[in-house]
């Protein structure tokens, strides 16, 4: 699908005047065991907010041109990769079997008996909520299309209602609003919740189109996936017994998330099982410093010594081939971005 092909799509879903809002709780599984993987660990429960009829044309409004701010003519779409340039591009992801609770969330939870919001118990949590949803239905197709956008306290407010009783005045506060209605000035009974004009994803005919990377991650749960393997990466790579200084690396794989991404992409492109094989490890990486004027130091073992964090770095920047060469010019290029030629997106 193009991406004209696909904002027309969209669009022709947005228009619907059936638009649902949801809020959704991520709560771990009651069946949940510990070796589990955390995006089979957790399910989301979408809880339905009523809208009022003169906010749908905003919310309406508001995801239309979202939508066609981040879907122009010419951007590119691509299947998703954990490391990649996404700043101008659409990623897809339709491999819902391994992020299996969201994938219940989809397909089972959206699709059933949702419970709205009303009591004031409820509300009150609205700040723990995980996520927002919206969710456009295209009567002629039966079909449903989500918008998705991953929530965090601070961006959601909500004000709560104060005592208006002297006392609690002296010591809170409290708040209040200009009624038009009436011009007059009066206390504020209820809770303001803040709707941004932003979408990390969409969901529509069993694919993902990705809007912002990092936030579908959180969404799913796979950054916690992403941390978990780094870490196990990282005691694969001290098996191999190639780095003296392994504290650094560990060190950056669990402060810095782009490192994290990176020596998955050095796993997911065979730079860590190419090591198991190699005869010369400190050979290759002679090699590639003298190429990228980056000077690796061993002891007399052979191992390559990583004395600090920045060395740490460098060694994990070659691995994922942070570095690349051109063909024509054979310039040398910093950039995390890179798929395999002829090699099928995972």
């Amino acid at each position: 699908m193009t991406a004209l092909e696909l904002l027309n799509e969209l669009e022709e879903y947005t228009k619907s005047n059936v638009v649902h809002m949801y809020l959704v709780e991520r709560k771990i599984k009651p069946n949940a065991k510990a070796k589990n993987k955390p995006s089979e660990r957790f399910e989301y429960i979408p809880l339905q907010i009523n809208l009022n009829a003169a906010l749908v044309p905003i919310v309406k409004g508001m995801l239309q041109e979202v939508i066609k701010r981040k879907i122009k003519e010419d951007v590119e779409i691509k299947p998703y990769e954990v490391i990649d340039d996404t700043e101008d591009k659409l990623q897809t992801y339709s491999d819902l079997g391994k992020i299996t609770g969201f994938q219940e969330f989809l397909n089972t939870r959206l699709g059933g008996e949702i419970k709205p919001l009303d009591s004031f118990e409820e509300i009150y949590q609205l700040e723990k909520a995980w996520a927002i949803c919206y969710g456009f239905y295209h009567n002629e197709k039966k079909k449903w299309l989500y918008c998705i956008k991953k929530l965090a306290p601070r961006n959601m407010v909500i004000d709560i209602e104060t005592s208006t009783s002297v006392i609690d005045a002296m010591k809170n506060g409290f708040t209040s609003q200009f009624d038009i209605s009436t011009k007059t000035l009066k206390p504020f009974t209820g809770f303001s919740l803040n709707l941004e004009p932003s979408i990390d994803l969409i969901y529509f005919d069993e694919h993902i189109y990705i809007f912002r990377k990092k936030a579908f991650e959180d969404i799913t749960s796979l950054t916690e996936e992403f941390e978990i393997f780094a870490n196990e990466l990282v005691a694969e790579v001290e098996q191999i017994d190639f780095i003296d200084g392994m504290q650094y690396l560990s060190t950056i794989i669990n402060s810095k998330p782009a490192f994290r991404n990176k020596l998955i992409k050095a796993k997911n492109i065979g730079n860590i099982d190419f090591l198991k094989t190699c005869k010369d490890i400190k050979k290759e990486f002679q090699r590639a410093g003298k190429k990228l004027e980056i000077k690796f130091n061993f002891d007399l073992s052979g191992k390559i010594i990583a004395s600090n964090e920045e060395e740490a770095e460098s060694i994990i920047k070659v691995l994922s081939e942070y570095y690349k060469e051109g063909i024509f010019a054979r310039k040398i290029f910093e950039s995390p971005a890179g798929r395999l030629k002829n090699n099928s997106s995972k």
